[in-house]
Protein backbone atom coordinates (compact mmCIF):
# COMPACT_ATOMS: atom_id res chain seq x y z
CA UNK A 1 0.00 0.00 0.00
CA UNK A 2 1.40 3.42 -0.94
CA UNK A 3 2.19 5.76 1.95
CA UNK A 4 1.29 8.98 0.15
CA UNK A 5 -1.35 10.18 -2.24
CA UNK A 6 0.09 12.23 -5.08
CA UNK A 7 0.02 16.02 -4.86
CA UNK A 8 -1.83 16.17 -8.18
CA UNK A 9 -4.52 13.77 -6.91
CA UNK A 10 -5.17 15.99 -3.89
CA UNK A 11 -5.34 19.15 -6.01
CA UNK A 12 -7.71 17.52 -8.51
CA UNK A 13 -9.96 16.23 -5.69
CA UNK A 14 -10.25 19.75 -4.24
CA UNK A 15 -10.69 21.38 -7.64
CA UNK A 16 -13.50 18.93 -8.53
CA UNK A 17 -15.27 19.21 -5.16
CA UNK A 18 -18.81 20.64 -5.10
CA UNK A 19 -17.56 23.51 -2.88
CA UNK A 20 -14.22 25.36 -2.98
CA UNK A 21 -13.45 24.39 0.64
CA UNK A 22 -13.29 20.76 1.77
CA UNK A 23 -12.65 18.98 5.04
CA UNK A 24 -10.21 16.15 5.65
CA UNK A 25 -12.98 13.53 5.73
CA UNK A 26 -14.21 14.59 2.29
CA UNK A 27 -10.70 14.25 0.86
CA UNK A 28 -10.13 10.89 2.53
CA UNK A 29 -13.41 9.58 1.08
CA UNK A 30 -12.65 10.93 -2.39
CA UNK A 31 -9.13 9.50 -2.38
CA UNK A 32 -10.08 6.21 -0.71
CA UNK A 33 -7.64 6.51 2.21
CA UNK A 34 -7.93 6.92 5.99
CA UNK A 35 -7.95 10.55 7.19
CA UNK A 36 -4.83 9.94 9.25
CA UNK A 37 -2.81 9.27 6.08
CA UNK A 38 -3.50 12.75 4.71
CA UNK A 39 -2.63 15.07 7.61
CA UNK A 40 1.12 15.45 7.16
CA UNK A 41 0.84 15.64 3.40
CA UNK A 42 -1.85 18.31 3.52
CA UNK A 43 0.23 20.40 5.95
CA UNK A 44 3.21 20.02 3.58
CA UNK A 45 1.06 21.36 0.71
CA UNK A 46 0.16 24.35 2.89
CA UNK A 47 3.86 24.97 3.61
CA UNK A 48 4.57 24.78 -0.13
CA UNK A 49 1.86 27.36 -0.88
CA UNK A 50 -0.38 24.95 -2.79
CA UNK A 51 -3.18 24.88 -0.20
CA UNK A 52 -4.63 27.17 2.44
CA UNK A 53 -5.96 25.79 5.72
CA UNK A 54 -7.91 26.62 8.84
CA UNK A 55 -9.11 24.64 11.81
CA UNK A 56 -12.80 24.98 12.58
CA UNK A 57 -12.97 24.73 16.37
CA UNK A 58 -13.90 21.21 17.30
CA UNK A 59 -15.11 20.46 13.79
CA UNK A 60 -11.90 19.52 12.03
CA UNK A 61 -9.70 21.05 9.38
CA UNK A 62 -10.73 22.85 6.20
CA UNK A 63 -8.58 22.99 3.06
CA UNK A 64 -8.74 24.97 -0.19
CA UNK A 65 -6.46 25.74 -3.10
CA UNK A 66 -4.35 28.85 -2.64
CA UNK A 67 -4.83 31.77 -5.00
CA UNK A 68 -1.25 31.32 -6.21
CA UNK A 69 -1.96 27.68 -6.96
CA UNK A 70 -5.11 28.53 -8.91
CA UNK A 71 -3.36 31.29 -10.88
CA UNK A 72 -0.54 28.90 -11.82
CA UNK A 73 -3.01 26.69 -13.66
Amino acid sequence: MATEIGRKEIVVAIRNAPAPVVNTSYLADELGVPRERLGDQLRELVADGVLEHTEARGRGHLWWLSAASELAE
